[in-house]
C-alpha cells in the first residue's frame, strides 16, 4: 500500500483529523478502525470504516445530530444512513469515502468483530471486543446458500434478456455472475469471510491463477458481445454456469448444505435448447 497516492494521503489526514477533534470530545471515550484498515487487507484505495464510541447519557444527542458529528471533521458531500446498523455512508469534502459507525457504550460486547485498529480510548474499553476471524460455519452456510441459491433461481434470466434484444444488460449480467458468483466461491477456498467481504474488494484477494480465469471469462463475453455473436455468447454463458455449479457443488458439501441436483443439467439443456440466435 503506497501513501503517495492522492486517495491515500486525503485518507490518512482526515482520520487524523478525525482523531485531533472527537478524541477531545467526552462523548466519545474511545474511536478505531474496522474493515480492511484494520485486518491489513487494505490498500491505496480502501475507504474508512470509523466506528465511534458513544456514553449512554449522550447516545440521543449524537444519533440525532450524527451528520452534524462528522462535519466537525470535515464537510460531508453526500451521504445516506446505512441499514442494519447506527451508521452513515459519506462521501466526504476531497474526497474521502468514510463510513462511521455509533455505538453504545453499554453495547460494544454484543457482537463479535474481525479485526480492530485502536485511535484512541482506554485499553479497558477494548477488553471488552469479541474480536475473531472466524465467522462459524453456519454463518457462513447461510450466507452462501442464500446467495447461490438466488443466483440459481434466476438462471433463466441470460436468455429472457437476450430475447429482449438488451445487449447491454447482457453484458452486465455476465460480468456480475463472473464477480459476484465465481470470483466468492474461488475466495471461499481460501477465505471463509469470502462472501462477508465488500464485493469490490474480493477480486484482489484471488490467486493469481484465478484471477487470470475470471479474467478470461469475462474477455470472452466481450469478444462475444462485440462481435454480436449470439452462438459465442451462449458457448461462454454455459462455461460460466458450469463453473458456478462445480464451485457451489464443492462448497455446499464442504458446509453440510445440499445442492439442488437437477439445476445443472436441466439448465444448460434449457440453454442449447432456447437460446435466442
Amino acid at each position: 500500500m503506497s501513501d503517495d497516492v492522492p486517495f491515500a494521503v486525503r485518507r490518512g489526514e482526515l482520520i487524523e483529523r478525525a482523531v485531533a477533534i472527537l478524541s477531545t470530545d467526552a462523548r466519545f471515550p474511545a474511536g478505531w478502525l474496522e474493515g480492511s484498515l484494520a485486518d491489513g487487507s487494505a490498500d491505496s484505495y480502501s475507504d474508512i470504516d470509523l466506528h465511534l464510541c458513544v456514553i449512554e447519557s449522550a447516545w440521543d444527542e449524537v444519533w440525532n445530530a450524527r451528520r452534524r458529528e462528522i462535519e466537525r471533521v470535515a464537510p460531508i458531500l453526500a451521504s445516506a444512513d446505512i441499514m442494519g446498523a447506527f451508521g452513515v455512508g459519506c462521501l466526504i469534502e476531497g474526497p474521502v469515502k468514510l463510513d462511521v459507525f455509533f455505538e453504545r457504550e453499554a453495547g460494544l460486547a454484543s457482537r463479535p468483530r474481525i479485526a480492530v485498529k485502536r485511535l484512541w480510548g482506554n485499553h479497558e474499553i477494548y477488553e471488552r471486543f469479541k474480536i475473531g476471524d472466524d465467522l462459524g460455519d453456519a454463518a457462513i452456510a447461510r450466507a452462501l446458500e442464500s446467495n447461490l441459491l438466488g443466483f440459481l433461481q434466476g438462471a433463466t434470466w441470460s436468455v429472457r434478456i437476450l430475447a429482449r434484444g438488451q445487449i447491454n444488460t447482457f453484458l452486465f449480467n455476465e460480468i456480475l455472475l463472473v464477480e459476484t458468483a465465481i470470483v466468492p466461491l474461488m475466495l471461499l477456498e481460501t477465505d471463509r469471510r469470502a462472501f462477508h467481504r465488500n464485493m469490490f474488494t474480493r477480486a484482489k484477494l484471488l490467486s493469481l491463477a484465478q484471477r487470470d480465469e475470471c479474467g478470461r471469462l469475462v474477455g470472452r463475453i466481450e469478444t462475444s458481445v462485440l462481435k454480436a455473436d449470439r452462438a459465442a455468447m451462449r458457448d461462454v454463458h454455459i462455461e460460466i454456469f458450469r463453473k458456478i455449479c462445480e464451485l457451489a457443488r464443492a462448497a455446499f458439501a464442504r458446509f453440510g448444505l445440499e445442492f439442488p441436483p437437477r439445476v445443472e443439467n436441466e439448465m444448460i439443456a434449457f440453454y442449447k435448447r432456447e437460446w435466442p440466435v
